[in-house]
């Protein structure tokens, strides 16, 4: 079976235990079509890069399963029609990846270690 990973973003004012009460559905629909939930990440509340149905902010969802092609496709049609969520997307992946929250990182130096600088080449 192909690996998914399925990122939601619901809608910010959802209690805490709505948000439990979605992934488990989400988790249910996906194990009633002979899929597997492999990984939920709740990321919490984010701030949006734009507004999205006239939010600021959304609660992000990432679940990793490994589903057939049908099962996606069912999971995708009851996202659609929830209310409560906001938009999400599926991609399919080649092996799970472990991975965390996105984390601030640190800037990113432009010129890799190994290359010398022009200034360092004219010296």
């Amino acid at each position: 079976m192909p690996s998914y990973e399925t990122l939601c973003i619901l809608h910010p004012e959802l209690p805490e235990t709505r948000v439990k009460e979605l992934t488990a559905w989400m988790q249910k629909i996906l194990e009633g079509a002979q899929g597997t939930v492999l990984r939920v990440d709740e990321w919490g509340m984010r701030d949006l890069g734009f507004r999205l149905k006239k939010q600021r902010r959304g609660i992000y969802v990432r679940i990793e399963h490994d589903a057939p092609p049908l099962a996606l496709k069912e999971l995708e049609r009851n996202l659609r029609l929830s209310e409560d969520v906001l938009r999400f997307l599926s991609v399919r992946c080649a092996t799970p990846a472990p991975t965390q929250a996105p984390a601030s990182s640190p800037a990113v130096s432009a010129v890799p270690s190994d290359e010398t600088s022009i200034e360092e080449q004219k010296q």
